[in-house]
């Protein structure tokens, strides 16, 4: 069992983000950014990510998303797409009437695709998904390893040569720590063929270079986790290519809601590779840090979100709260029902809540003295006078969400530093306590987790 020191990748969803990451990165193992982001905005992402390696001297990442231009389970129809529509908007007509649109491909992911080039770029003229058979050759998949992988090696130092200003500082900033092999959505109607192209993508990858770490990507549909059939095949494929880690992603997985079976097979795939490669869960929480027992190198997620994420996001959905983060539980809730829960906690003060609740920084200097400041984790307000519906406050969104990174760098330490049968027991103890509160089954999960870290394999 190659018990890991486990790390957090932070993922960048936007810059609306990087007050967070200039404040925390230096606590957490390094940043991982869409390549979809970079091509939305080239010079600002270049010159934030070379600051943070001269201020943090952690790596980056940048994920090729490959995976949007392939086929896609739609899960309101529940049906397989190859219309690529998720990576549309409704986008004004030039010159039109007031009010027209047209629906068209996202600029981000068209200049993607043109840097990929073919058959990224064809398909999207085209205007259907990538293909197996789009990869017919291995010279096709030779030359599609080479562009997405020479993207993530040469685009930000691209984006400062091109700027009479920045193109001093090229070479500055360094190559990613690691690239990623393309990679597409393992999708069940065709999941052998899915399969066999991802692991010709991933062998074609590692051959071609050398000098930089080569990490392979398996994106896939929940069934695929818990499959034995399936999940032998992709692990063999793996351990034939031998790259120097993998990222699972298992689409729609969420640890929090994730069946005994599911969490058990997680650890199955963790203990199966972990010997011969680092491996990483893509969209992780406690549970991913727990696995590095087992041999899990780390996972990634975003500033308060991202622990689960499906491979095509719902469309249309409003922002959501950001809700609090209560350690002993591993998991979110709303301020209101934490709070209904104290007295069954015995939390009648600012000492117990530092106690029994959180004693970090935030909550220290939210809390204080005034026991009834912890409201101001949920505090809402009708953001315009038109507003029909209370939100949640930007600054209360803000504390929930330096709460719940500076829980996770306390959370990542003390598994670090604990033994897994503690991690186990504490689980189980305190799924036992918040049992008897008003959250009662919403801490079911931790009575699952402690019996996969501690069942015998």
């Amino acid at each position: 069992m190659p018990e890991t020191t486990p790390s957090v990748i932070l993922r960048m969803g936007s810059h609306s983000e990087k007050e967070y990451i200039e404040k925390t990165l230096k606590q957490f193992d390094g940043i991982m950014v869409g390549a979809n982001l970079l091509q939305i905005s080239p010079g600002a992402t270049a010159s934030l990510l070379l600051r943070l390696h001269k201020a943090t001297g952690r790596p980056y990442y940048v994920d090729p998303m490959t995976y949007a231009f392939g086929a896609y389970f739609d899960p309101e129809s529940g049906k397989v797409r190859i219309d690529l529509d998720w990576i549309k908007s409704n986008q004004k007509v030039p010159g039109g009437k007031k009010g027209a649109t047209v629906r068209k491909f996202k600029g981000s992911y068209r200049k993607l695709a043109d840097s990929f080039g073919p058959p990224f770029s064809s398909a999207l003229d085209a205007g259907k998904a990538v293909s197996y058979s789009d990869f017919s050759t291995d010279q096709v998949v030779d030359e599609a390893c080479k562009s997405v992988i020479s993207f993530q090696a040469e685009r930000l130092r691209e984006v400062f040569r091109v700027d009479p200003e920045t193109a001093k500082f090229a070479n500055d900033l360094p190559t990613p720590t690691a690239l990623f092999a393309p990679y597409f959505y393992i999708e069940k109607s065709r999941s052998k063929q899915w399969i066999e192209l991802n692991h010709r993508l991933a062998l074609s990858s590692t051959r071609q270079r050398k000098d930089i770490p080569i990490h392979v990507v398996v994106c896939c549909h929940l069934d695929l986790l818990s499959d034995p059939d399936l999940s032998a095949q992709v692990v063999g494929n793996l351990l034939d290519c031998k790259p120097a880690a993998v990222w699972l992603w298992f689409s729609r997985f969420d640890e929090r809601l994730a069946s005994k079976e599911e969490l058990a097979a997680l650890r199955w795939w963790v203990e199966k590779l972990s010997p011969s490669m680092s491996v990483f869960n893509m969209h992780g929480g406690f549970f991913s840090l727990a696995l590095s027992k087992f041999g899990m190198a780390g996972a990634a997620h975003g500033i308060g979100y991202g622990e689960q994420k499906d491979v095509v996001p719902v469309i249309g959905q409003s922002t959501p709260t950001v809700q609090y983060y209560v350690r002993a539980l591993h998991a979110k809730y709303s301020v209101a029902l934490i709070t209904r829960c104290f007295s069954k906690l015995g939390v009648s003060g600012p000492a117990d809540f530092f106690s029994k609740i959180c004693d970090c920084a935030i909550c220290k200097r939210i809390v204080g003295d005034d026991f009834n400041a912890f409201a101001q984790f949920g505090e809402i307000h009708y953001s315009t006078p038109m507003s029909r519906r209370a939100a949640q406050t930007p600054a209360a969104a803000k504390r929930c969400r330096y709460h719940f990174l500076l829980n996770r760098i306390i959370e990542r330490e003390h598994v670090e530093k604990s033994a897994l049968a503690d991690i186990a027991k504490e689980c189980a103890v305190a799924g036992e306590t918040w049992s008897k509160t008003l959250i009662g089954p919403g801490a079911e999960h931790l009575r699952l987790w402690a019996e996969v870290l501690s069942a015998d394999h």
